[in-house]
């Protein structure tokens, strides 16, 4: 599809079919994401993609912890537009039905890590590459970062180094018959892009 349809499509979708995803479909979508810019051409992402029924509900009983020991309903629960309470609902499915997801990449990088906003430069582009792809190919991701509060145990579940961190959790998969993809809604450019000086609109 279009680049830029895809860009203006793309959102979160946390409700999926459980159709499985084909091997040369998740490799294309991880073959977008190695195209990604990254510091010092270090190419330093690696992708663990996690089929494995036993290994998904692991992964998801630890996003579920991280979720409920976070507070996650509180720091989502405030209002009651239905916008806010659509957001909720979906991110409770998604916590509930983590480990049925058909395909979990675990997207990480070798050093620092996702522990500075500039050492996530290395590996947010490639996360934004394969979400991209993904969503050009009729497949719906979300980024997820939760699982990181229970990193050093996910880590030792999937065998990840010492010097590897895991920067987002994406699952991936067909959405649901009652989902839709964007467009999202977003502020203008002209109330966020300023010219020379902050607060002097751009446009």
């Amino acid at each position: 599809m279009d680049l830029f349809d895809a860009m203006h499509t793309q959102r979160a979708i946390r409700r999926y079919k459980s159709d499985p995803v084909p091997d040369e479909v998740i490799h294309k979508v991880l073959d977008a994401a190695i195209r990604a810019p990254t510091g010092s051409n270090s190419q330093s992402w690696s992708f663990i993609v996690l089929q494995d029924p036993k290994i998904k509900q692991q992964v998801a009983e630890y996003y579920k912890r991280a979720w409920i020991t976070t507070g996650g309903v509180e720091r989502y629960s405030d209002g009651t537009e239905p916008a806010r309470v659509r957001l909720l609902k979906s991110v409770i499915h998604l916590t509930e039905h983590m480990g049925e997801v058909p395909v979990l990449i675990l997207c990480c990088v070798r050093g620092s890590g996702a522990g500075s906003i500039t050492s996530g430069s290395s590996i947010y582009p490639a996360v934004q590459n394969l979400m991209l792809a993904a969503r050009g190919l009729g497949l719906g991701t979300c980024l997820t970062t939760l699982h990181r509060n229970f990193e050093t145990e996910i880590k030792a579940l999937v065998g990840i180094p010492n010097d590897v961190s895991t920067a987002a959790l994406i699952p991936m998969g067909y959405p649901a018959d009652t989902v839709r993809f964007g467009p999202t809604p977003r502020q203008p450019v002209n109330t966020v892009a300023f010219r020379d000086h902050w607060g002097n609109s751009a446009f």
